[in-house]
């Protein structure tokens, strides 16, 4: 219906002002009333339909007078938002509706009501219209009779657009826009160049509230395809994907007597990372009486979690590691391991069980240092990683890896010796540094450190 009603007033061009460049032809419109469940039906006739704003302290009119007739029938009200035109960039302030010398402002709806004519019996209709008072209170006033001299008035001011750019507090970096957008000074909004950025997280783009639309830094969007003067983006982020081991774990009968069975246990890593204090976990039909370069952490029923030996910790990738037991078969099946899971987490070290220290000493254009990380906890750090920032930039390395370094941040692990630092034990690495900035001595400590180990 709106549409339709848009589709034949809607033609207008922006010169400082708008014109109008054609008129308002007759247009039908629904809308309803309803009396004891009867359908009721009332024509009735508006002389002009005036949309009028000011730009620039210049009265533009957006609408042309014409006879606009509206065919009310059924049993809801009809609506002045659903009769005015729309005009990007303007939104309607208000609709004035007006009766001979009746003049009502704030018009919302308006709508029918039968009444009987006690001279003739015949059955009549009253408009009812609401409005806004001039105390500020809503008001319904009546009209039977509607003549070439009722009008009905759109008022129209322009759209002030407001951007803002929301994201959770563990966000940084979030864009600020202090800008106020009009159709006079700008047809379109640009996305803001600067990315947020949350630990963990890629950014993927900003989605615009209300729909489903993303966009990246430095899009455009027309004001015209904007619906409200709100313009809310709301950072949209993926988690990381870390690379995760994946381990293949094969069996070999080496000899059987009676019920019982020797096997030779072999994990593999098959993946790109290394799988760093590695435990299985597998089913098997009978009972682990020996085992050897390896440790049950538990058996129940059958299900065993089997962890590395104190002297390997890690696998690296694409590396084989066998270990060896005995077990009691259940039944006269053979008795293999077919199917296992790698079930080491990563988990993170409260600071409180755990203390990591830096000591230097200086040498020419440099220095040795060393770290070390003291475990005061109750159980061991096994598959230890060490995060912190860190000015100087280091050279060299050794008793560790660094895993990654982007800007001051490091992320050092374990060497393939050291992964295990058993309670009230501690491991030290050394490196070699030059001082931040081209600096006679180094001033650099660790910041922002964290520990996390595999359990």
């Amino acid at each position: 219906m709106k549409k339709s009603f848009v589709t034949r007033i809607l033609a207008y061009s922006m010169a400082g002002f708008l014109s109008v460049a054609s008129s308002v032809s007759a247009a039908s419109f629904i809308s309803y009333a309803e009396e004891d469940t009867e359908v009721v039906t009332k024509s009735f006739t508006l002389t002009d339909l005036v949309c009028n704003t000011t730009l620039t302290s210049q009265a533009a009119s957006l609408g042309s007078s014409s006879n606009v007739s509206f065919d009310i029938q059924s049993d809801e009200v009809t609506y002045v938002t659903d009769l005015a035109p729309v005009f990007p960039g303007y939104h309607l302030e208000r609709a004035d509706y007006k009766k001979g010398y009746s003049n009502y402002t704030g018009i919302d709806y308006f709508f029918l009501k039968p009444y009987t004519v006690k001279a003739t019996g015949e059955t009549a209709y009253s408009v009812y219209i609401h409005y806004t008072g001039s105390a500020g209170t809503s008001n319904l006033s009546t009209s039977a009779a509607h003549t070439n001299g009722t009008h009905l008035f759109c008022h129209y001011a322009l759209n002030n657009y407001k951007v803002s750019y929301l994201a959770d507090d563990d966000v940084t970096n979030v864009p600020v826009d202090e800008n106020v957008y009009t159709i006079e000074n700008s047809s379109s909004i640009t996305v803001s160049s600067e990315i947020p950025e949350k630990e963990g997280y890629n950014f993927d783009g900003w989605v615009l509230e209300g729909t489903e639309n993303i966009y990246q830094p430095g899009d455009t969007i027309s004001l015209s395809d904007l619906s409200g003067e709100e313009v809310n983006f709301l950072a949209s982020f993926s988690e990381i994907e870390i690379p995760k081991a994946n381990i293949e774990v094969s069996s070999e009968v080496v000899t059987s007597w009676n019920d019982q069975v020797q096997l030779n246990v072999t994990v593999t890593n098959l993946s790109d990372v290394t799988a760093k204090n590695w435990k299985i976990a597998f089913d098997l039909d009978g009972n682990i009486d020996q085992i050897w370069n390896a440790e049950v952490v538990s058996s129940e029923n059958g299900s065993y979690v089997i962890s590395h030996p104190s002297w390997k910790t890690d696998l690296a990738a694409g590396e084989s590691y066998t270990f060896g037991l005995i077990a009691t078969k259940n039944s006269e099946e053979d008795l293999s391991i077919n199917e296992s899971t790698l079930v080491s987490k990563e988990e993170s070290v409260d600071l409180e069980n755990v203390n990591v220290s830096l000591s230097k000493q200086a040498w020419n254009y440099g220095y040795n240092g060393e770290i070390k990380i003291e475990n005061n906890s109750d159980s061991s750090l096994d598959g230890w990683t060490l995060e912190f920032d860190f000015a100087d930039e280091i050279t060299n390395i050794w008793n560790a890896n660094i895993e990654s370094h982007e800007d001051n941040h490091y992320v050092i692990e374990n060497a393939g010796h050291n992964g295990s630092i058993a309670p009230s034990s501690s491991v030290s690495f050394g490196f070699s540094a030059t001082p931040a900035d081209g600096a006679e001595f180094s001033e650099a400590d660790l910041e922002n450190v964290s520990v996390t180990v595999i359990r």
